[in-house]
């Protein structure tokens, strides 16, 4: 800030992290679904609730198995077009059970989160 006199003003205050911040947690955020609903409806809700706002997310789950299975791919046109018939799938047809964790990718935060 520039007063215009002589000396220096500084303002300081303490930053506070929020527990469940998307950006710097690492902790899981939770979201109600029906096992029926489709993963669109889910891309919807993470693409219009104001607590998440995200652009283009990315879909990845870990599988019973333990490997890596990609749902949905917004940003890269080929896979995004490969993958949009997932998009109509429920929750049951793509095998995703309650509490299963879904990763989320986006490029408007560094990491990944976990839904």
């Amino acid at each position: 800030m520039f007063n215009n006199v002589d000396g220096i003003y500084t303002f300081s205050f303490s930053s506070q992290r929020k527990d469940n911040c998307l950006v710097c947690s690492r902790t899981s955020q939770s979201v109600a679904l029906s096992s029926s609903d489709t993963l669109q409806v889910l891309l919807d809700r993470l693409r219009d609730e104001a607590t998440y706002n995200l652009q283009k997310p990315s879909l990845t789950m870990v599988t019973a198995a333990g490997e890596n299975r990609t749902l949905y791919v917004s940003n890269l046109a080929q896979l995004e077009e490969s993958l949009r018939p997932n998009l109509e799938k429920t929750f049951r047809e793509l095998d995703i059970v309650d509490g299963q964790d879904i990763i989320v990718t986006d490029g408007s935060f560094e990491n990944a989160s976990v839904f």
